[in-house]
């Protein structure tokens, strides 16, 4: 059987932008894909529909999509397990893969149908973040899954360094890209007036207050500099606040505002105290904006690319000249975004990330068992 016809079952609970772009790029390049998942739109604002409004999109007709309704503990909820179990078994998926956090909710598991040695796991953060809560039992359900998975993707070889150091998992550890959604033809020209962008969730581990400390000596070099901060969560109060030039809005941002949010940045900023890989990043390079990262964990992978500068983290003096540094030389923003732009159009384009997962499942899931049924 060739790789382009595997039925392939993806599941998750979180990360559903994810994977329903990889799903979208599955299809593509002509797997059978059936998609299952959780019926709540959380990373959509809370917004009813917006999550099935966004997989229709991303993951294309041909995708099945089936959701477990009803809160996790009830007997209504795990008869629908039940049900979806049996309609997957007809799906016949010659692939599970289970993205991390899935262990919120072990029903996904169960209708799944995984098996011990015989599905894909992707990691998307080795490290929880600092600040993040996780229940005790999904904590140790992820730690479990890592264990009986019979291959794992992270998205840098960073991440699969640490990967393998903390948990020392038996399966392999493949390297994926973050995938980019697909790209403007071109990226907008940049804002007349030099902006830093921050977007994304608002946590303690993206490093805010590092951002709003360097602040001031940015604006000793452009005093005309601006600074959004877009995102839901909780923002501790900090001086810098209070300044006219910088704008907040602690809100979910939806998604057909991101174009112009991205398009009236210079740059955007990414000063995490510990990161994996970066969904914003990937926003960014979609956009075609250069970034100013952290050094740690894949932050200096993502811009290997030459998308950006890396800088030391919770060094607010360091972090500040780099952003002066793209602030103040248009032609060097210029590059940045061109290179970020470039990424997004091919490398790390959901259908080349596809074509890397499928070659993956063939030789690590698939071969040894003579690569059919």
């Amino acid at each position: 059987m060739a790789d382009s016809q595997r039925r392939v079952l993806l599941a998750c609970d979180f990360f559903l932008r994810y994977t329903a772009m990889l799903a979208g790029g599955l299809s593509r390049a002509g797997a059978s894909v059936a998609l299952l998942g959780r019926d709540h739109d959380q990373e959509f604002g809370d917004r009813a529909g917006a999550a099935a409004e966004f997989v229709a999109v991303a993951a294309g007709p041909s995708v099945r999509r089936r959701t477990l309704e009803g809160r996790v503990r009830s007997l209504r909820a795990l008869g629908g397990a039940r049900r979806a179990r049996r309609e997957l078994r007809r799906f016949d998926a010659d692939v599970v893969h289970l993205q991390e956090s899935i262990g919120n909710d072990l029903r996904l598991i169960y209708a799944s149908g995984a098996r011990p040695r015989r599905f894909a796991l992707t990691i998307h953060d080795p490290v929880r973040h600092p600040g993040d809560d996780a229940s005790r039992s999904s904590t140790l359900t992820n730690r479990a899954l890592v264990r009986t998975a019979g291959l794992i993707f992270v998205h840098g070889d960073a991440l699969r360094k640490e990967l393998a150091e903390l948990a020392h998992p038996r399966a392999p550890i493949v390297v994926v890209p973050h995938g980019v959604d697909p790209a403007a033809a071109e990226p907008a020209p940049l804002p007349r007036r030099p902006s830093i962008l921050f977007f994304g969730r608002l946590g303690y581990y993206k490093g805010i207050d590092v951002l709003l400390d360097a602040m001031a000596a940015v604006w000793e070099q452009q005093p005309g500099a601006t600074l959004t901060i877009a995102g839901a969560g909780e923002l501790a109060d900090h001086p810098a606040l209070a300044d006219p030039r910088v704008a907040v809005r602690r809100e979910h941002v939806p998604d057909a505002e991101l174009p112009q949010l991205f398009a009236a940045a210079t740059c955007v900023a990414l000063p995490y105290r510990q990161a994996s890989q970066s969904g914003v990043g990937a926003l960014a390079k979609r956009y075609g904006r250069g970034l100013v990262v952290s050094a740690v964990g894949g932050l200096p992978e993502l811009v290997g690319d030459g998308s950006g500068l890396a800088v030391p983290a919770e060094d607010p003096p360091a972090l500040a000249r780099a952003l002066t540094e793209v602030l103040g030389d248009r032609g060097l923003a210029e590059r940045l975004g061109r290179a970020a732009h470039a990424t997004a159009v091919g490398g790390a384009d959901w259908d080349s990330v596809a074509a890397l997962t499928l070659a993956a499942y063939e030789e690590h899931l698939l071969a040894p068992r003579g690569g059919g049924r």
